[in-house]
């Protein structure tokens, strides 16, 4: 690949960044701090872009010896397949005060999957994630029914790994219930005592707010990361 067409990338990125006098989302993931990415470099990131600009596959080498892949480039919103386990989504919410939020939500594929949250501002600060949202528990993801089963208490006694996984479809983030497969035969038993449909979170421009049942009706598409005394608690409690 050619160092002039890089060149040329950054010219035009910088040229849109001073006509919009706000940083889009290429320009963010460019200049990510590779603390967030680690088995990625900045050159990666570069390459992934001028892959997908040319409809090409994007795949680089990773710091492992991996491969990894951007599978998703939008306006807002982009994936990238750190490794065959691990996935990280990036998604540029607009405040009300006219700045860009960054979401972050970092993914480890093992036996379930489980979704990590973290927000940064544009210059890569990380901002607290009860401040834009407020993860849901066991309990949102349950029928009325299920609540008020006289064995509530012993079905919450049985769920010790309580993972969820996180999507972003445009500017709202599906949450479902990813670990209810690890009651073994009882899992059959309580499927029906989920919802059905994932638990839809919409940016107001301010903090994620859950959709009613039918708001989440007519939207519809997990996460699981690897512990890490540096990563954000997980979402449930």
């Amino acid at each position: 690949k050619s160092d002039m067409k890089r060149i040329v990338t950054v010219l035009l990125t910088a040229l849109a960044l001073t006509a919009s006098n706000a940083q889009d989302l290429r320009t963010l993931f460019v200049s990510m701090p590779d603390s967030i990415t680690p088995t990625l470099t900045r050159s990666d990131r570069m390459d992934f872009l001028d892959y997908m600009d040319s409809g090409m596959k994007a795949r680089v080498n990773n710091k492992l010896g991996g491969e990894s892949r951007m599978t998703r480039l939008e306006d807002n919103v982009l994936t990238v397949e750190t490794s065959q386990s691990g996935r990280l989504d990036m998604v540029l919410l607009k405040t009300k005060k006219g700045r860009n939020l960054i979401c972050i939500i970092r993914t480890a594929s093992a036996k379930y999957e489980d979704s990590r949250l973290c927000f940064y501002t544009e210059d890569w600060q990380p901002v607290p994630v009860h401040e834009f949202i407020t993860p849901p528990q066991l309990d949102d993801y349950l029928t009325r029914g299920a609540l008020k089963s006289d064995f509530l208490d012993v079905f919450k006694k049985r769920c010790m790994l309580r993972l969820q996984s996180v999507t972003p479809v445009g500017d709202s983030l599906e949450f479902r219930y990813t670990s209810l497969a690890d009651l073994g035969q009882d899992a059959e038993r309580y499927e029906s005592w989920f919802k059905p449909e994932p638990l839809v979170y919409s940016w107001t421009g301010k903090r994620f707010r859950r959709k009613s049942k039918k708001e989440s009706r007519c939207i519809c598409t997990g996460f699981l990361f690897y512990r890490d005394d540096h990563l954000p608690p997980r979402l449930f409690a």
